[in-house]
């Protein structure tokens, strides 16, 4: 397997991310837009770009502005990177953070929800033998080490 598909979507990412942070000046671009992941076709002529945007008040605006402003920051970027040609690049908003969050959200929700064990359960007598089935066993007198041999 080729690794140059990755390499060249991981350094996209920085080269996009520091032309978005650095050299673009676009009123339409105002929030704070954060490059997620890169994702290069097999034939390295087109990139989705999948991008951040907080607050979500302004995903909409600021979504429109970076693919109004796609041929300028393909430009940009192909001055930063050691490549002839840079991919095309297409801005889609990363739905995946949101996902998360809300699985992570409702998981804290569980978990206040659910009582934890009481910690008195652990200084029971049988709290410390976890083997199944000892608390009914009586020793062996033969085996004791105690007898000579």
């Amino acid at each position: 397997m080729s690794h140059r598909i990755p390499q060249v979507e991981a350094t996209l990412k920085k080269a996009i991310a520091e032309v978005l942070q650095r050299d673009l000046a676009d009123p339409r671009v105002d929030a704070f837009v954060s490059i997620t992941r890169v994702k290069i076709s097999p034939d390295m002529a087109n990139a989705t770009v999948f991008v951040s945007i907080m607050p979500e008040q302004k995903q909409s605006k600021n979504i429109h502005g970076l693919q109004h402003a796609t041929r300028h920051i393909r430009s940009l970027v192909l001055k930063k990177m050691a490549t002839r040609t840079v991919p095309r690049f297409r801005f889609v908003l990363d739905e995946s953070l949101k996902k998360q969050a809300a699985v992570m959200e409702a998981i804290n929700r569980g978990s206040e929800k659910t009582p934890s064990a009481p910690d008195d359960l652990q200084d029971s007598p049988g709290a410390a033998d976890d083997s199944p089935g000892r608390e009914n066993q009586t020793p062996d007198p033969t085996a004791s080490e105690d007898r000579p041999t």
